[in-house]
């Protein structure tokens, strides 16, 4: 009897405790599924997903460090020249019912202690900091800021630092424009575009219009022709441009040509001549250059132009690739002038290391 009694009390104890254990017990929440950037290949390399949407981003960028003496812009530029560039890129895209929408941003800063106002530079500090491009791009359309189609739509001139002491038009413009592809190698493009000029050449005034300009093209790859011109409506004068390029194997070749409606002045479309005192191109100005790979790590490149109002510049380089996105750059460049306002000449050397992700 004792003993069955204590087998029943010590059965009851041991349920007692296990139900006080079990309503005691703390039950651990269920981890969150756990969200992994995935990439997305529809657009390009380098795009991944951002987390949560249907949003592809691409994030990239560049490092540069220049040395230079000389300059071939302005014939009383001697001395050592130094700047550091760090360039921020960010490209989005997503497909929509009206194709790919993209957004552009570029971000560049410069340090260069010559432009410090300290040291006789036209800038407050020797950091500068600009907006180089923000687009939209839907459709073929394109708004925002970016370089003139009227130049990067035939890819500018040849692949040397110093191309553009005969300038070959606009840079960074605000625009609206158009282009069309017809997926067989033509293509063309249409755009409206602000310089911020006024005929009364009163500095913040609103523009009095916008520019025009447009251009079509035939590129197979290997061969390119195209044609772009462009109207500035403050000097109510333009230009035209023709280029020829074309990729052989290891070897390349460009020859382009300008024809300035008025060559007595410059526009927005035919500039002013680096180290001039306000002279464009004349009536014309002509652009060629060449290059060849010689490995995969190693190649050079030549460019030659001339203005009508007989100024002459060359630039030559070698392009050193020793690891995967490092650029070693040595350059040399001359230039001579003969004009109305300048008879004289420059040469420059520059040393450039720049590292692209």
């Amino acid at each position: 009897m004792h003993i069955k009694s204590l087998l029943l009390g010590s059965a009851a104890a041991l349920a007692a405790v296990s139900g006080a254990q079990a309503a005691d017990a703390i039950v651990a929440a269920e981890p969150e599924p756990m969200e992994y950037v995935r990439v997305c290949d529809a657009f390009g390399t380098g795009y991944f997903y951002i987390p949560g949407t249907e949003t592809c981003l691409k994030v990239g960028g560049r490092v540069r460090f220049d040395a230079q003496y000389g300059s071939v812009y302005d014939a009383d530029a001697d001395g050592t020249y130094t700047n550091t560039r760090a360039e921020i890129y960010l490209d989005s895209a997503s497909d929509t019912e009206w194709g790919a929408l993209k957004t552009s941003i570029v971000a560049r800063f410069d340090y260069d202690p010559h432009n410090d106002d300290a040291n006789g530079g036209a800038f407050n500090d020797a950091t500068r900091t600009r907006l180089m491009q923000a687009t939209i791009s839907l459709g073929g359309f394109t708004a925002g800021l970016q370089d003139s189609l009227y130049e990067s739509f035939i890819n500018y001139a040849g692949d040397v630092e110093n191309d553009d002491v005969i300038n070959y038009g606009p840079s960074e413009v605000n625009q609206l424009s158009y282009t069309f592809d017809a997926g067989n190698g033509f293509s063309a493009f249409v755009a409206l575009e602000d310089d911020g000029q006024n005929d009364d050449d009163v500095p913040g005034h609103a523009s009095d219009w916008v520019n025009v300009s447009g251009g079509v093209k035939y590129d197979t790859g290997t061969l390119m022709i195209g044609l772009t011109g462009g109207y500035d409506e403050s000097m109510e004068e333009g230009a035209i441009k023709a280029k020829i390029s074309g990729n052989f194997g290891a070897f390349n070749a460009f020859v382009m040509g300008g024809w300035n409606t008025d060559g007595d002045s410059f526009n927005d479309y035919a500039p002013e001549v680096a180290g001039t005192d306000g002279e464009g191109w004349g009536d014309y100005a002509l652009w060629a250059g060449a290059g060849y790979k010689f490995s995969d790590t190693l190649a050079a490149n030549v460019q030659v132009s001339y203005a009508d109002i007989d100024v002459f510049s060359a630039a030559a380089n070698l392009q050193w690739t020793p690891v995967s996105g490092l650029l070693i750059q040595p350059e040399i460049a001359y230039t001579n002038w003969d004009t109305a306002t300048v008879n004289d000449d420059a040469f420059s050397g520059m040393l450039r290391f720049q590292r692209t992700f």
